[in-house]
């Protein structure tokens, strides 16, 4: 149920990040390009509040924010269920938690910012995340 869920997420994520990040030609989603023909790329995350409690993800938000923004990202949407920031539109949620979707300049530029010494240490304020993905602009 949950590699189901994490699937359609994903699929609906790329959809949904068409309309965020792509002009329309005659239908077609076309990708933004970074001006060196690189395709943008997504971060999605869910975390639980139980796996993830606020006082810990304001600090791992206040270390890893500026890292993530050095990198390009930009924050494109974010919701928790129950507050009317994140509505399921069909089926069922599972995690009582936060969803936020990221932009950013490219999927090497993602990964290295994920992979950098300075975010794995930011990334120690967090707990384990339900799901985290990272998703190419379609083209």
């Amino acid at each position: 149920m949950k590699n189901k869920l994490v699937y359609v997420m994903s699929l609906l994520a790329v959809f949904a990040l068409g309309h965020f990040s792509a002009h329309w030609k005659g239908g077609v989603a076309l990708a933004q390009e970074n001006g060196k023909g690189e395709k943008a790329a997504y971060l999605i995350a869910a975390t639980s509040t139980v796996s993830a409690p606020a006082d810990r993800m304001a600090k791992y938000s206040e270390a890893a924010g500026p890292l993530a923004r050095q990198a390009g990202m930009q924050l494109l949407g974010a919701g928790q269920v129950g507050s009317g920031t994140l509505q399921v539109l069909e089926g069922k949620f599972p995690y009582q938690g936060r969803v936020a979707v990221e932009r950013f300049r490219s999927m090497k530029a993602l990964v290295d910012f994920w992979n950098s010494p300075a975010y794995q240490e930011a990334k120690k304020f967090r707990n384990e995340a339900n799901f985290i993905i990272a998703v190419e602009a379609a083209q």
